[in-house]
């Protein structure tokens, strides 16, 4: 009995690993930040990618942030690496662009989105928004940029 545990153990640990990171194509784009995507399976999935916070859609640059991200990812085969679900039920994933460049930190250094420090500590990303902001790039060209947390209490 004992052997048998420790053989599933050694099966079912590296299956449920890789479950978490798969091919999708991207169909739809929500924001800067979100976007529906359809597997293998041919099911729809809606993502949140990790560690940004992108204008909302009636927030200065917002359309900007969006079709940036759709510049970079809609149509596409890309990789994403679930971390979590939310409430709404999208799930949280790094993304990758079929080249295996990290989205989050693309749409950093273009200024196209904060960093969410809220949720993610990553220190490249950080640095990339630092640089931006410093560069006046995307959004942070704006005068007075409102953090889209702040935007979204405001108008509640």
């Amino acid at each position: 009995m004992r052997k048998l545990f420790i053989t599933l153990i050694f099966i079912i640990i590296p299956v449920l690993c890789s479950a978490q990171r798969f091919s999708v194509k991207v169909v739809g784009i929500s924001d800067g930040d979100t976007f529906t995507a359809i597997n293998s399976d041919n099911l729809q999935l809606k993502i949140r990618i990790y560690g940004i916070d992108a204008p909302e859609k009636k927030q200065a640059y917002g359309n900007k942030s969006k079709e940036y991200l759709s510049s970079l990812i809609f149509g596409k085969n890309i990789t994403i690496d679930v971390q979590s679900q939310d409430g709404w039920g999208r799930y949280i994933a790094y993304v990758y662009t079929p080249e295996g460049k990290d989205v989050s930190l693309l749409m950093l250094q273009a200024g196209m989105a904060w960093h969410f420090v809220k949720y993610d500590n990553t220190s490249s990303y950080e640095l990339a928004e630092n640089i931006a902001r410093g560069s006046q790039r995307g959004l942070w060209s704006d005068k007075n940029p409102t953090a889209p947390w702040d935007f979204r209490s405001n108008n509640r």
